[in-house]
């Protein structure tokens, strides 16, 4: 053994008897319990110290636990949270569908000699102007299996919405009155004077068209009510158009020309009906009794 072993084996060895020793004095001497107190003073330091760290080692495991269970807890809610936005939209969906529907059997009922075939917009081109966007084309989830043919009247319950210009088996387009290539025969209900609703350039930025080619001394002021006239093959007579907005005079073709507000908005447009079949009239027809056409 070398020298260092054993001087370090002596020192134990004598402190562990003087340890027994002096045990032994106090146990006789009857200061046993003053020993134990004295221990129990000495050792009190580190049992605190080892009580802290264990209680900090469990406090911080239940930290993590805690962390674990708030983030699954804040995943259910965050999912229970889309969930109700799902449920909430498809509501909303559901609404506006059954508000149209009504709106489409009271046209149904108004309307006895139409056929028509309700129909969704998929697809729009839109002008965008200080009032807000104003669709010109839009295309159908509709086409010829449905009914739906070229050159058909579009209309929704507040009044007509343009012509079907391109039919497909399963889709069709369909210009607005507002588009400058649209011209509809019309007439005004209060003096029944006629003219031609027309898209201009100058007013589509504004959502309005125009009614021209009424005559010099025409009777017509703002508030009246616009329809189709019934002229020609497309459109019915009766169908709302809108609301006179403005009257001016032309010089240069020597009529009067009226703006039209239509009854149609059409920065909102999403469900419509197309006329595949109705009985045509005219504002003189009208009131008359007999047969009518059944167009087209």
């Amino acid at each position: 053994m070398s020298p260092i072993k054993q001087r370090f084996f002596t020192v134990c060895l004598c402190l562990a008897l003087a340890v027994a020793l002096f045990s032994g004095v106090f146990a006789v001497m009857g200061w046993g319990s003053l020993l134990g107190e004295v221990g129990s003073a000495i050792i009190y330091p580190f049992q605190w110290l080892a009580t802290r760290a264990r209680d900090g080692v469990t406090g911080f495991g239940g930290y993590f636990e805690d962390l674990q269970r708030l983030r699954e807890e804040n995943q259910a809610l965050r999912e229970e949270n889309e969930s109700l936005r799902g449920e909430l939209l498809d509501a909303e969906l559901l609404a506006d569908e059954n508000a149209w529907l009504y709106r489409y059997l009271s046209m149904k009922e108004e309307h006895e000699d139409y056929s028509l075939c309700a129909a969704t917009v998929i697809a729009s081109a839109s002008s965008v102007g200080e009032g807000g966007e104003y669709v010109t084309e839009v295309t159908l989830n509709r086409g010829t299996t449905s009914g739906v043919q070229e050159g058909l009247p579009v209309v929704t319950s507040l009044g007509l919405v343009g012509v079907v210009v391109e039919a497909g088996l399963h889709h069709s387009r369909v210009i607005t009155i507002l588009d400058t290539s649209v011209s509809v025969g019309s007439v005004t209900t209060r003096g029944g004077e006629k003219g031609l609703c027309e898209g201009d350039y100058t007013l589509v930025h504004d959502g309005l068209t125009v009614l021209r080619y009424l005559a010099e001394e025409a009777d017509v002021a703002p508030e009246d009510v616009v329809v189709t006239g019934g002229q020609g093959s497309v459109y019915p007579y009766g169908i709302p158009i809108g609301r006179v907005a403005s009257v001016s005079y032309n010089a240069y073709s020597r009529t009067t020309e009226a703006v039209i507000s239509p009854f149609v908005d059409f920065s909102d447009l999403s469900h419509v009906a197309v006329l595949t079949a109705y009985e045509r009239s005219t504002a003189e027809t009208n009131s008359a009794s007999g047969s009518r056409e059944v167009a087209p």
